[in-house]
């Protein structure tokens, strides 16, 4: 995950933000969703969506290969660790917590960390291709989440707090990436409508 815009904000609290019911009491009406014109196994509710995310992120990102951004002179590999879902004011509120992997010659030179908290229904939520180039030299391939109005992401960069407009997850694997972009949109209460 990357977050591409980042403002400073250093009184923000990413638990405060993030603090809420478990993912078990999300509860909302069945919803069908559809990727792609194929149909996937429906989320029943938004407890599904959040399970299913909370599962399939941290696996997906596991397969993913290193990336280079242009202009670099290492690779990085984001692992996400947890993805927790509560409640909150405005619907679900995911909350990332990932890691990431400096490598040069395929030895790793430096570690960090990377929590984004959102809500989101504050974010529009669309499949993205990246500048970033995988080690088997296809283009980066994501999940957006793009703030609707002001910055909204809330991030704490190896401790450093900031707010965002925009933040991604890589997930390479086409059929993963529209299964986790279908389960977000679920969270939503939207089905995907490409």
């Amino acid at each position: 995950m990357r977050v591409l815009m980042g403002f400073a904000a250093p009184s923000l609290l990413l638990l405060e933000f993030a603090a809420g019911a478990s993912p078990g009491a999300l509860d909302v009406t069945p919803l069908e969703v559809k990727v792609a014109d194929t149909e996937l196994s429906s989320f029943a509710s938004e407890a599904d969506a959040a399970a299913f995310l909370s599962e399939a992120l941290p696996a997906a990102t596991t397969a993913n290969p290193k990336y280079r951004t242009p202009g670099t002179d290492y690779d990085r590999r984001w692992l996400i660790k947890t993805v927790e879902f509560s409640r909150g004011e405005r619907g679900a509120i995911a909350t990332i917590d990932e890691a990431f992997e400096d490598y040069r010659n395929d030895a790793i030179v430096s570690r960090g960390t990377h929590q984004a908290a959102f809500s989101v229904n504050d974010v529009a939520i669309t499949l993205e291709t990246a500048e970033d180039v995988a080690d088997t030299g296809a283009k980066a391939q994501g999940v957006l989440f793009t703030c609707v109005g002001e910055p909204c992401i809330q991030s704490v960069w190896d401790g450093q707090k900031s707010v965002s407009a925009r933040t991604d997850v890589y997930v390479q694997d086409a059929q993963r990436r529209d299964q986790i972009l279908a389960a977000f949109l679920a969270l939503q209460g939207k089905a995907d409508s490409r």
